[in-house]
């Protein structure tokens, strides 16, 4: 039987959508990075991204020349991003971990203003924090965390980091990450002095 009501309609367009990810087919917008170009569709990109709408729908150049240039990231987090305005999904398919992946995936969902894909990679980020945050790579998850204007993840990562001080402190990539992420350290004391006082 098939699904019936809103979420199974949205579910049945999953595949014919995905269909046209990077696709010639009615492609009317090229997306590039790093030298990658990425087939596109603008009214895909305005539907999950006002910040696409508006600059693919008003008197800008990306709406006269059919081009979105995106230079602050790497190709891999812009093919991920696509693919998730294509089928509300997204995979780390590369060697980058699941925790940094995830932090880059959240800051272009910012970025360009993707709340599913926000959304989404919150969710991914909280479970790859909580088994990963042991990994030499929590620290660099947690300095990209805090790049970003919004706190979205900065809690989850504050939280993390409270539970498990001790095992972290003993890591170099972690002090160095408290030295040179001053908003991060900020955030992580009163944690910190409110687990004391609860001993």
């Amino acid at each position: 039987m098939a699904p019936q009501g809103v979420e199974g309609f949205l579910e049945s367009l999953k595949e014919p959508v995905l269909r046209y990810h990077n696709s010639d087919a009615l492609s009317d917008v090229i997306v590039t990075c790093d030298g990658q170009e990425f087939k596109a569709h603008r009214v895909i990109l305005s539907a999950h991204s006002k910040c696409f709408a508006k600059a693919l729908n008003g008197d800008w150049k990306e709406s006269s020349e059919r081009r979105i240039d995106i230079k602050d990231f790497d190709p891999s987090i812009v093919e991920a991003m696509l693919r998730f305005v294509y089928s509300f999904e997204y995979t780390n398919t590369y060697v980058t971990s699941s925790m940094v992946f995830d932090a880059q995936m959240w800051q272009i969902a910012d970025k360009y203003d993707i709340p599913a894909l926000m959304a989404e990679s919150k969710k991914k980020f909280e479970i790859a924090v909580a088994t990963g945050w042991s990994m030499d790579d929590f620290p660099t998850a947690v300095a990209i965390v805090y790049e970003s204007a919004l706190p979205g993840l900065r809690d989850i990562a504050v939280v993390a980091a409270s539970k498990n001080i001790e095992k972290l402190l003993d890591k170099d990539g972690f002090s160095e990450l408290m030295r040179t992420t001053p908003h991060f350290t900020a955030d992580l004391i009163p944690f910190l002095v409110a687990d004391r006082w609860d001993l």
